[in-house]
């Protein structure tokens, strides 16, 4: 017979021997509201105390912990809503494409023009063998993305010999020894001009560095950074095939840059050159308006907690309707006794099986599903709320992603995006014209002293054109108008419609008195009115159409003069 859970019935097993220190029996009473007492010290002076339920902290609520907590979880997380979320795919798009629509190069100013002219054609080979516009959205992207951009810059050049500029002069001392001097030439800096040009091509490779790969560290008081390359489990192992003897491998490393593959094999980092001018080199770009902060800003950053909240809610709507696949049937009927129940029940299994079964009574029966539909809660209200929140964090409005509005009804929100992007397309000027052109042009030589004395470096200037957020009609009517007055150019009108000047000047200049001319219609029938005027006057064509019309010509009288 089983003991019944009493004192009567308890048994012994064992004692625990007594610790010291240890008090054992029952707990005495807890004064809660000394526990939830805190006192806060203000700088001004004096002493503040409140309970614990008043004391709120972003940092310690509980959906806080679903927050990315390093810097590789967050580009992660960005990486995995720029893929699947269409709402913040579409917008990063946007952003990275309208600010560089079309980019073009323009002649440096510059008081020595033929100087001027090739430096534009030096930079435009190289930004057409580079492929400029698509490094400069590769670059856009990263940096709006992460918030911040490493641009790496290889110059596979060779170094320029020794022998260009200098020239070996050897002579025997008094004491017999053979002397070396080396002398510069006369026209030393024509030598190494056509040297250069013969073997430069500019940087021979733009990348955008994995983030994960870069280790920087800054300092204050200074804008020097050291930066390092942590090479990868991927680039290690190709490098070792390499060393195997493997001919894949080995066609892979050899295109490498030589100094990265002898770091990964002494296994240890690889510090990266700074500095444009010499050599290859990389630049730091950060999406930060704080000098101070370690990392930038990604522009998705203000939205990972919505956008979080949305795939919650998302995979809740999703659960709910995985598990109502299924209808639920409610099938009931007034006054049944059990047996009723269990035949209609069985009946309706029946038919369940059976589409072509039919059930037959002779009293009402009443039947309802409940699908998922009815069994979802209604959300929407949410989604308004977290577009509306997504909407201020990218910066980008509704009808700017779906396309369907009109100018006029979002004037003002496409003006502020608008100057954000004129405020984008200087940056990538800046990093152009001054981290890509300035090392090349100035090693090429494209140099010229200015009205002060200085020496400046001849860059080509980046543009792009008009950005298409506003309505080109106003636009359009007032340069016009300022072109028929003399006061604007036609470029720029062409410009406005994206088309390029040049091509079109040497297309109106091939049909230049042509067929395709629009005004040679005009000079031929001014012609043939000559012509016709010529043909009456001294032939006999009016006698001959006046024959055939059955009339009678007759000359007109000579007039006297006296």
């Amino acid at each position: 017979m089983a003991k019944n859970n009493s004192p009567a019935d308890a048994v012994k097993v064992a004692e625990v021997a007594p610790r010291q220190g240890v008090k054992v029996g029952k707990p005495n009473k807890i004064v809660t509201s000394a526990m939830r007492m805190k006192t806060a010290y203000p700088m001004s002076g004096g002493v503040t105390s409140g309970t614990g339920g008043n004391f709120y902290s972003p940092e310690l609520s509980t959906d806080f912990l679903e927050l990315p907590q390093s810097i590789d979880e967050q580009r992660n997380f960005i990486r995995f809503f720029i893929k699947h979320d269409p709402f913040v795919n579409r917008a990063m798009r946007i952003r990275n494409v309208l600010p560089l629509s079309k980019v073009r190069l323009s002649r440096p100013l510059a008081r020595n023009q033929e100087l001027a002219g090739k430096a534009l054609r030096f930079c435009e080979n190289w930004a057409r063998d580079i492929g400029l516009l698509r490094r400069l959205m590769e670059i856009k992207f990263e940096w709006e993305a992460l918030g911040e951009v490493n641009v790496f810059c290889e110059d596979t050049s060779p170094d320029m010999p020794r022998e260009v500029r200098e020239q070996p002069i050897r002579e025997v001392s008094p004491d017999g020894e053979l002397i070396e001097k080396w002398e510069p030439y006369p026209d030393a800096d024509d030598r190494e001009i056509a040297w250069l040009k013969k073997n430069y091509r500019g940087w021979t490779a733009v990348r955008v560095l994995p983030p994960e790969q870069i280790h920087m560290e800054s300092f204050p008081f200074t804008n020097e950074k050291i930066i390092e390359l942590v090479p990868d489990s991927k680039t290690k192992n190709v490098i070792e095939k390499a060393r195997q003897g493997d001919p894949q491998a080995q066609r892979i490393v050899a295109s490498m840059p030589a100094e990265i593959v002898n770091a990964i094999l002494q296994g240890g980092n690889l510090p990266l050159n700074t500095d444009p001018d010499a050599g290859s080199f990389v630049h730091h770009m950060s999406r930060t308006l704080s000098p101070y902060a370690e990392h930038g800003e990604s522009a998705l950053e203000p939205c990972l907690r919505t956008l979080i909240f949305r795939d919650k809610v998302r995979q809740s709507l999703t659960s709910i309707a995985s598990r109502h696949m299924t209808p639920y049937r409610l099938i009931y009927a007034e006054d049944m006794d059990d047996e009723q129940t269990e035949a209609l029940r069985e009946q309706v299994d029946m038919a369940l099986q059976d589409p072509d079964y039919s059930i037959i009574t002779n009293f009402q029966v009443n039947w309802e599903e409940m699908g998922a539909d009815q069994r979802l809660p209604d959300w929407s209200w949410v989604f308004d709320l977290t577009d509306r929140q997504m909407y201020a964090g990218l910066g980008v409005t509704e009808s700017l992603l779906s396309g369907e509005a009109s100018y006029s009804g979002d004037r003002l929100n496409l003006e502020i995006i608008n100057t954000e992007f004129l405020l984008d397309r200087e940056m990538m000027q800046d990093l152009v014209e001054q981290m890509f052109f300035k090392p090349m042009c100035k090693r090429m030589g494209f140099v010229e002293e200015d009205e002060d004395g200085y020496m400046q470096v001849i860059v080509p200037r980046l543009t792009f054109t008009r950005l298409a957020l506003r309505d080109n009609s106003d636009t359009f009517d007032a340069l016009f108008n300022l072109y028929q007055k003399g006061s604007l150019d036609v470029e720029t009108i062409y410009d406005l419609f994206n088309l390029d000047p040049v091509t079109i000047n040497e297309k109106l200049q091939k049909a230049f008195g042509k067929l395709a001319d629009p005004n040679f219609n005009e000079v031929t029938r001014a012609l043939y009115g000559k012509i016709g005027d010529m043909l009456a006057d001294n032939t006999e064509m009016a006698e001959l159409i006046a024959k055939h019309l059955n009339l009678k010509y007759t000359k007109p009288k000579e007039s006297e003069r006296f």
